[in-house]
């Protein structure tokens, strides 16, 4: 989501830690969250874990990295926590997707980022791209912020699973049917880092997305944005 683990710097380096998140969800009925979250970080060689992506640097220089990666996409959608006919519609679940991810810093902090993510358990077969760039601020020695903005390209198929409503549910709930094309997702965001000391860092960050018209006109969805917080902190090995 947002830069905040730009702080582990070393060629080798392992943190830990906790935090809270609140997250919104765009299906109607499911509400929004608070939810605690582990924060793991490891880094071994070209090897690295990044919360829920885990991956190999296939370029690594301190102003640029090209990598290979798995990650885990939590989107999913419950019928138990569905209100009225939705909760006779089909489960769609999370999935693991395979990419590759670029980062480039310039040497005024700029930084620009792209992953190109599929989804390889079959569950939509579907394809995301997310670009964006944003801009490390150094407040002193040990504050930093991070904002950014970007959007993110969904494939049909990604859609279609997602908020898409077919012949066989409609006939059987009455929803009516529905079938979207793909879709850009923009969205802007906050990092945040303080480093207490040389070993612990606090942690924060905020991001609204601004869902576009294939995903505000599913029957599944009651939302026009999303948002997303989470403050937590960490300790660096």
């Amino acid at each position: 989501m947002l830069p905040l683990g730009i702080h582990a710097n070393a060629q080798d380096s392992m943190s830990l830690g906790i935090g809270l998140g609140y997250q919104q969800k765009p299906y109607a009925g499911d509400n929004a969250d608070w939810v605690p979250l582990p924060h793991f970080e490891y880094k071994n060689g070209n090897l690295f874990i990044k919360g829920l992506k885990a991956g190999l640097y296939l370029f690594n220089t301190p102003t640029t990295k090209f990598d290979a990666h798995l990650r885990y996409d939590s989107l999913n959608f419950k019928p138990s926590d569905a209100n009225g006919a939705l909760t006779g519609l089909d489960r769609r679940k999370s999935t693991i997707e395979l990419g590759v991810g670029f980062q480039h810093y310039f040497e005024n902090q700029v930084f620009i980022s792209t992953e190109i993510n599929g989804d390889i358990l079959g569950r939509s077969d579907g394809f995301n791209i997310d670009a964006g760039v944003g801009m490390v601020h150094q407040i002193n020695d040990h504050f930093k912020v991070i904002p950014k903005i970007g959007g993110v390209w969904s494939s049909k198929d990604h859609n279609d699973y997602y908020y898409g409503v077919s012949g066989s549910e409609s006939n059987r709930t009455g929803v009516s049917a529905y079938n979207p094309g793909s879709s850009f997702t923009p969205y802007v965001g906050v990092g945040t880092v303080i480093d207490a000391t040389d070993n612990l860092h606090v942690f924060g960050g905020a991001q609204i997305k601004f869902l576009p018209s294939e995903v505000k006109d599913s029957p599944m969805t009651d939302r026009s944005t999303l948002s997303n917080f989470a403050i937590g902190v960490s300790y660096s090995f």
